[in-house]
C-alpha cells in the first residue's frame, strides 16, 4: 500500500458500485503504513508558490504603505504627529475648524487630501498643529492670557494681547480656542460647548471667540464643522477607554481562569471515559420522562377545557391560545408522534447507541494512554496566530498604500524621524526605505499610459490606484482561507494518525509507538502536504465565494430589488452547505490518508464508500458524539463562566480580601472575555476528542470489514465490541 499500487488481493468483488468495494484482509497491514510516497505534488507545487506570492504581496505593502497613516494625524508642515520627535505629541489640533466646513465639511482623510508639495490639506485649509493634549479651556487672543495660545512650532507665544492679535491675524496661532476631547487623534470640541445661547451669539463661558478677520464663531457653526459624528465619537471612545481599562485591570485574574478551563476541560475528558454512558442514558431518560410528561400535561389539560366553548382566531395575544382545548389536543397528539419516534428508534437502534457509547469510552482510554495528545491543539493555534497577524498586518499595510504618498519614506523619515532618540523609529523607517528601493529598481516605463503605466507607478513607486490594492486584498484574503485551512488539515491528519496508531496496536498499550503525535506530524508534512493544500484548497475556495457574495449582499442593503437578495441569499446558503460537506469529506479523507498514504481523491473516495457502507451507523455515532460534545463544552463553559461571575461580582464570600484594590467600570466584561475564552478553550480540547472519535469509527468499520476473528484474522477491537456484536477472537491475542 502506501504511494505504491495496491495489488495484494485486498480487493473484494463489488457488492453495491455506489458503496464501492469492501475491505478484506491484509496480512501485511499493521496499522498507518510507514512505507509510503509524496502524494499530490503538483498540488503542494502550487501552493508553495502561492505562498512565496502571499509573502511577496505582504513585504510590497510594507514596503509602500505606512500604517501609521491610518492611525496618526499629519500636521500643514506634513509631520506626522505620534512618531518620531512628535512622538509626544499624537493630536491635532486645527487652528480654525470653521474652515473646515468651508469645504466639503468633512474631516481630512490625511494624505488623500494632502498636497505634498505645499505640505496642505486641500478641504481644510486652515493651519494645523501636533499637540500633546486637547485643551480645555477656552481662549480668546483680545481678552484670555495670551501665554496659553497655541501656536504654530517656529513661532514664539506671544505675551499681551497686542501680539496675540498680530499672531492671530498672521495665522502665526489658533484665533479661538474652545474645551476639546481627542476624537481619532484630532481635537473636536466636546458637547460641553454647545449649548442654545451659544448657537447665536457666540459667547462661550464669557469669552467671544472669533475669526482672524473677527468674524463671530457660534457653536452652530462648530456643529457644522465638525458634523454630528463627535458626540458618537466621544462615546465610543469612552466605552472603549473603560473596556481596555478594565481589562488591563484583571488580565491576570482572566489568565487563572483560562487556565481553570483548560484543567476543567483534561478532567472532564478522563471522566468521560466513565461518565459517557451515564450522560447518554441518562439524557434519553429524561428525554423520554419529559414527553411522557408533556402528553399527561396536555391531554389533561384538554379534559379540563373540553366542555368549554372556544373560537379558533389569528391573535398575536398567546395567552388566548393557551386557553383553548384545541391547542392542548394538538400539542398532545405532537408529543405522542414524538415519543413513539423516539422509542422506535431506541428499540431499532440500541446497539448503535452502545457501539457509540463503547467508542467514545475508547477515546478516552486512547488519550489516557498519548497523554501528550491533549498539548498538541497548542500547536495549530500558534500556527494559526502567526498567520492572522501575518495577513493582518499586511492588509493594513496594503490598505494605508493609497494613503501614503510614493515619497513618504524618505520625507517623513528625514522630518519626523531623524534628530528624535528613537532608535526603533529610525530602524524600522530603515528598513521599509530599503525595501522600497528594492521596487524602485524593477524595470518598467512609469511614463507610460494605460495599464502598463499604471501598474509600473504601482509596483515601484507605490502610486496606486485603489482598485489595484482591492485586488491585493482579495489575495491576501484568499490565501489567509487557504492557510487558516491547511492549519487545521495538519491538526486532523496528525491527530489521526495518533489515534489511528492506536487502535492498530494489536497489543495496547505495549504495541503504541513512543511518539505516535510526532511521529504522525513528520509522516503528515514529509509525505502529505500536497494532499493537505489540496483540501484546504477545496475549502478556501468556497469561503471566498461566500466573502463574496456576503461583500455584495451587504452592498444591497437598502436598495428595492427584492428577487436579487432572495437569489443572494439562496446562494450563500448552497455555499454554506457545500463547505459543510467539504468539511466532512475532508476529514474523513485526512483519516484515511493518515493509514493509508494515498493521495486526496482516492482516499476521500475510500472514505466515503466505507461510510456509505455503513450509514446507519455513522449517523447513530455523529448525533451522539455531537450531543456528548455539546453537553461536555455547555459544562465546562458553564462552570467557569459561573464561577467568574460569583468572582468579579464579589458575590463569593471573602472575595474583598483577595481582590482588595481591584476596581471594574464593568465587572461582566472580564466574566465575558473568560467564557468566550473558556469556549475555546474547550473547543481545542474536545476537537482532539472529536476527531479521536472518527478515526477510531473508521478504524472500527474497517476492523468489520477485513477481520472474521478468527486465528489468522482477529478483531482488533476491545472486548466491549466485540460483546456488543456479538463476536469474539477463537483465539486470544498472543504476544
Amino acid at each position: 500500500m502506501g504511494g505504491k499500487s495496491s495489488k495484494t488481493g485486498t480487493e473484494a468483488t463489488v457488492q453495491n458500485k455506489s458503496e464501492g468495494q469492501p475491505m478484506t484482509y491484509d496480512a501485511s497491514f499493521k496499522g498507518p503504513i510507514k512505507n509510503r510516497s509524496c502524494t499530490d505534488i503538483p498540488c503542494c507545487i502550487v501552493f508553495v508558490v502561492f505562498i512565496l506570492a502571499f509573502i511577496g504581496v505582504a513585504i510590497y505593502a510594507f514596503a509602500m504603505g505606512d500604517p501609521r497613516f491610518l492611525v496618526y494625524p499629519i500636521d500643514s508642515s506634513g509631520n506626522l504627529c505620534g512618531t518620531g520627535r512628535f512622538s509626544n505629541k499624537p493630536y491635532l489640533l486645527y487652528f480654525n475648524l470653521i474652515e473646515c466646513a468651508l469645504g466639503t465639511g468633512a474631516l481630512p482623510k490625511d494624505l488623500q487630501n494632502f498636497d505634498i508639495k505645499n505640505f496642505q490639506f486641500k478641504i481644510c485649509p486652515t493651519p494645523q498643529v501636533c499637540v500633546s493634549d486637547c485643551p480645555d479651556y477656552y481662549w480668546a487672543p483680545a481678552i484670555s492670557d495670551p501665554t496659553k495660545a497655541i501656536c504654530k512650532y517656529n513661532v514664539t507665544k506671544p505675551q499681551n494681547a497686542n501680539s496675540a492679535i498680530d499672531a492671530v491675524k498672521k495665522e502665526d496661532c489658533a484665533p479661538f480656542i474652545v474645551p476639546s476631547k481627542p476624537v481619532v487623534f484630532r481635537c473636536l470640541p466636546g458637547p460641553v460647548v454647545f449649548n442654545p445661547v451659544q448657537n447665536v451669539s457666540g459667547d462661550f463661558n464669557g469669552t467671544r471667540l472669533a475669526d482672524r478677520n473677527n468674524n463671530t464663531v457660534t457653536a452652530n457653526q462648530l456643529k457644522e464643522a465638525i458634523s454630528n459624528l463627535t458626540n458618537e465619537l466621544n462615546v465610543a471612545q469612552d466605552y472603549g477607554i473603560k473596556i481596555l481599562g478594565d481589562v488591563t485591570a484583571s488580565w491576570w485574574l482572566i489568565l487563572i481562569f483560562i487556565t481553570i478551563a483548560m484543567v476543567v476541560s483534561f478532567v472532564w475528558i478522563v471522566l468521560l471515559r466513565w461518565l459517557a454512558g451515564i450522560i447518554v442514558w441518562l439524557s434519553i431518560v429524561l428525554f423520554v420522562g419529559f414527553f411522557a410528561f408533556a402528553i399527561y400535561y396536555c391531554f389533561n389539560k384538554y379534559v379540563q377545557l373540553k366542555d368549554t366553548a372556544s373560537q379558533w382566531i389569528v391573535t398575536q395575544n398567546l395567552s388566548y391560545y393557551a386557553n383553548l382545548k384545541e391547542t392542548w389536543l394538538a400539542l398532545g397528539i405532537i408529543a405522542v408522534i414524538v415519543l413513539a419516534v423516539m422509542l422506535l428508534l431506541l428499540i431499532f437502534l440500541i446497539n448503535r447507541l452502545r457501539i457509540a457509547i463503547a467508542l467514545i469510552k475508547e477515546v478516552s482510554r486512547a488519550i489516557g494512554y498519548m497523554i501528550s495528545i491533549l498539548f498538541w491543539p497548542l500547536i495549530p493555534y500558534i500556527m494559526q496566530i502567526i498567520i492572522i497577524t501575518f495577513w493582518g498586518a499586511s492588509a493594513i499595510c496594503l490598505a494605508a498604500i493609497p494613503k501614503t504618498n510614493r515619497d513618504a519614506c524618505y520625507i517623513y523619515r528625514d522630518i519626523t524621524i531623524l534628530g528624535s532618540n528613537d532608535s526603533r523609529a529610525q530602524q524600522y523607517a530603515d528598513v521599509r526605505c530599503w525595501f522600497s528601493n528594492q521596487f524602485h529598481k524593477i524595470p518598467c516605463n512609469i511614463s507610460a499610459d494605460g495599464f502598463s503605466g499604471s501598474s509600473c507607478r504601482c509596483l515601484t513607486l507605490g502610486d496606486c490606484d485603489v482598485r489595484y490594492t482591492y485586488v491585493l486584498q482579495a489575495f491576501q484574503l484568499f490565501m489567509w482561507f487557504w492557510l487558516m485551512n491547511f492549519v487545521i488539515a495538519v491538526g486532523q491528519l496528525t491527530l489521526a494518525g495518533a489515534f489511528a496508531s492506536y487502535y492498530w496496536a494489536f497489543h495496547k498499550p505495549k504495541d503504541i509507538p513512543l511518539f505516535p503525535v510526532f511521529s504522525s506530524f513528520g509522516r503528515a508534512f514529509r509525505y502529505h502536504t500536497g494532499s493537505m493544500a489540496f483540501g484546504a484548497l477545496l475549502i478556501a475556495i468556497v469561503q471566498f465565494i461566500i466573502a463574496i457574495l456576503t461583500y455584495i449582499d451587504h452592498k444591497l442593503k437598502g436598495r428595492e430589488n427584492t428577487a436579487a437578495k432572495f437569489i443572494l441569499k439562496c446562494f450563500i446558503c448552497c455555499f454554506y452547505c457545500l463547505e459543510k460537506l467539504l468539511k466532512f469529506i475532508n476529514k474523513n479523507a485526512y483519516i484515511m490518508i493518515a493509514v493509508y498514504g494515498k493521495n486526496f481523491c482516492v482516499s476521500a473516495k475510500n472514505a466515503f464508500s466505507l461510510l456509505l457502507r455503513n450509514l446507519i451507523r455513522v449517523v447513530v455515532i455523529d448525533r451522539v458524539t455531537d450531543f456528548l460534545l455539546f453537553v461536555s463544552k455547555l459544562f465546562v463553559v458553564g462552570a467557569v463562566g459561573v464561577l467568574a461571575y460569583f468572582f468579579f461580582a464579589r458575590e463569593i464570600p471573602g472575595i474583598d480580601r483577595v481582590i482588595p484594590t481591584l476596581q471594574l467600570n464593568f465587572y461582566l466584561i472580564p466574566v465575558l472575555i473568560v467564557i468566550c475564552a473558556a469556549y475555546i478553550v474547550a473547543s481545542a480540547f474536545f476537537n482532539v476528542y472529536n476527531t479521536g472519535i472518527d478515526t477510531l469509527f473508521l478504524c472500527f468499520l474497517e476492523d468489520l470489514e477485513r477481520h472474521d476473528g478468527s486465528a489468522e484474522k482477529p478483531y482488533y477491537m476491545n472486548k466491549e465490541l466485540m460483546n456488543i456484536l456479538g463476536k469474539k477472537n477463537k483465539v486470544s491475542k498472543q504476544a
